[in-house]
């Protein structure tokens, strides 16, 4: 038996030392390029742990995007037991269970280069898992099939026995160069294993519109940023959307990080420290240094920027944002007056119409309309003119003494044609404001047909007031059966409402249908009792139906319950 066991052990290290002759030349180098991944949750226990590798020297490592699925940290500890953080992530495939990352490695990082074509079928391959010993363990076996993943991109399948811990494993060319992550046979078989490219993984990315996606929402580690500084600020202002403030603050700090010449970080910061001062600071008095970091924010943006005007115009909108909104700051240099002397400035420089939008918006403010109306209207002589500044002249307009109500709706008319064909709910808001204005013009034509326009825009869905408005028009218009299939419209959808019985009765009354009028009365006053109008207007039936007690004892409630044209009609008729 000892002999037996002496026979096997004399063979494991035959067989070891076979395999360390057979073992390629780069492979001792190529294994410190492999690690070990481990993931945490919320909690800070551990969520998972598998192998990865390095691919750049900078750190961009690559893996199995399952690890890093709830985690809301990860650390990947090398083959000399040395662990660093993972700083962000940088792309990531659900479907084809892979993920790229960037680890926070002090030096350079020994990583295995990218095969820059496809591998041929046939080609001997070698498996590298981690490994911590002198020499790298590997497994080898030729490529069997090759399969198309996404241009240029290929998937491998390989004659080699694929352990657990073996996943995500690299897979290298017999030159040392990695093709492909391991990945198991979905069928489970051991004998064989597949690889998903290293090109494909590598050239991993998230774009703006990816940071609000399932894929990476269900990552809590910080994510990394698109190359175009463009396509990350877009996914800049989505992330500031959904972030508290402090998280947010750490987020524009690693877009300055990752862009320091773009000002757009810079205006971002700004804004965050002057407008979620009290959520950022500890006291009162730290609120007011984030106010003075916001200017110097400010300051630093127009170093990267070409145009002098724009610096001032920014300030002037801060400043004007945040003293519109908190009356109580007592700086003077964050004060309207302020905001109005940085803009003068910005107008001095370049004479844009933006520049006289937020000059308009703060004589709006300080409730000088006609100055405020003057400059929206060279917003609205400008190729920026939109549906916003004509609305804005007509509410600075309105104000104005001696106003001309005809004026008012030409402006809404020009903010209503500005919504374009796709007309949707800010032109139904301009519609309904510019009915009111044709009300007291008593066009009630032209209201009628802004009814059934806002009608439209809103999609049909409206509220029963609308149809108890859109009859009083009709009614006054002398529509009468339009005015009676209105309200009731507004009685079906809200059976409850006494007015509505009341204004159908009105109408009736108008039809001289008198006793269909005396019905709607009753159903109002059994839901309000003391309606005092319901009561008069049951006397003015009674009257045309010539029952002058019946009208009088209509008109006497009406009194009683203090309806005030109701002692005129007992003078006219129960003398």
């Amino acid at each position: 038996m000892k002999r037996i066991l002496q026979l096997i052990f004399i063979s494991c290290l035959c067989l070891s030392a076979a395999a360390q002759k057979n073992a390629p030349k780069w492979m001792d180098k190529a294994k410190k390029a492999v690690f070990t991944i481990t993931t945490y949750g919320k909690d800070g226990n551990k969520l998972a742990t598998g192998t990865g590798f390095f691919v750049s020297e900078a750190g961009d490592a690559v893996s199995s995007y399952d690890i890093f699925k709830g985690a809301e940290k990860a650390t990947v500890t090398d083959t000399e037991g040395k662990t660093y953080p993972v700083k962000n992530i940088q792309g990531a495939d659900e479907l084809y269970d892979v993920i790229k990352f960037q680890v926070e490695v002090p030096k350079k990082a020994a990583f295995l280069v990218i095969a820059a074509e496809p591998v041929a079928n046939g080609t001997n391959a070698y498996l590298l898992p981690f490994s911590t010993g002198k020499t790298a363990s590997f497994k080898s076996g030729a490529i069997t099939e090759v399969s198309k993943l996404k241009d240029p991109y290929k998937y491998y399948k390989m004659a080699i026995a694929l352990d657990e811990n073996e996943l995500n494993a690299p897979l290298l060319t017999p030159e040392g160069e990695v093709f492909a992550l391991a990945q198991a046979d979905a069928g489970g078989k051991k004998d064989v294993c597949y690889g998903l490219s290293a090109g494909y993984a590598g050239s991993l990315s998230i774009g703006s519109a990816d940071y609000l996606g399932s894929v990476y929402r269900s990552i809590g580690i910080r994510k990394g940023w698109p190359k175009e500084v463009d396509q990350a600020s877009v996914a800049l202002y989505l992330l500031a959307g959904t972030q508290d403030a402090k998280t947010c603050l750490e987020t524009i700090n690693d877009f300055i990080g990752t862009f320091p010449s773009a000002q757009e970080g810079y205006l971002n910061r700004a804004d965050l420290y002057a407008y979620n001062r009290a959520d950022l600071a500890s006291s009162p008095a730290e609120e007011v240094s984030y106010l003075e970091k916001a200017l110097e924010d400010i300051k630093t943006a127009s170093k990267y920027s070409d145009k002098k005007a724009d610096s001032w115009y920014n300030r002037a909108k801060l400043i004007y944002g945040v003293a519109s909104a908190d009356t109580t700051l007592t700086d003077p240099a964050w004060s309207i007056d302020a905001a109005m002397e940085a803009l003068d400035k910005a107008i001095a420089e370049d004479d844009l119409p933006a520049y006289h939008q937020l000059k308009a918006d703060i004589y709006f403010n300080k409730g000088e309309f006609q100055q405020a109306f003057d400059e929206y209207m060279i917003v609205n002589n400008s190729d920026i003119a939109s549906a916003s500044s004509y609305y804005m002249a007509a509410k600075a307009k309105e104000r104005i003494t001696g106003f001309n109500i005809g004026d008012v709706i030409d402006l809404l008319d020009k903010a209503v044609e500005k919504c374009g064909a796709n007309m949707n709910n800010e032109a139904a808001a301009y519609v309904l404001e510019r009915i009111d204005w044709r009300l007291r013009l008593a066009q009630y034509a032209e209201a009628i047909a802004d009814y059934d326009l806002y009608y439209v825009l809103a999609g049909g869905k409206v509220l029963p007031n609308f149809y108890f408005l859109r009859e009083q028009a009709k009614f006054r218009a002398g529509d009468l059966e339009g005015a009676l299939k209105d309200i009731q419209e507004a009685i079906s959808a809200s059976p409850q409402t006494p007015d509505y019985y009341a204004e159908e009765a009105s109408v009736y009354v108008r039809l001289q249908k008198y006793e269909d009028a005396l019905k709607s009365i009753e159903k109002a006053i059994a839901i309000a009792p003391d309606f005092g109008a319901c009561y008069r207007l049951r006397g003015v039936c009674y009257v045309r139906l010539e029952k002058k007690a019946e009208a009088c004892e209509a008109f006497n409630k009406a009194k009683e319950l203090g309806d005030p044209l109701a002692d005129k009609l007992i003078k006219e008729h129960c003398k």
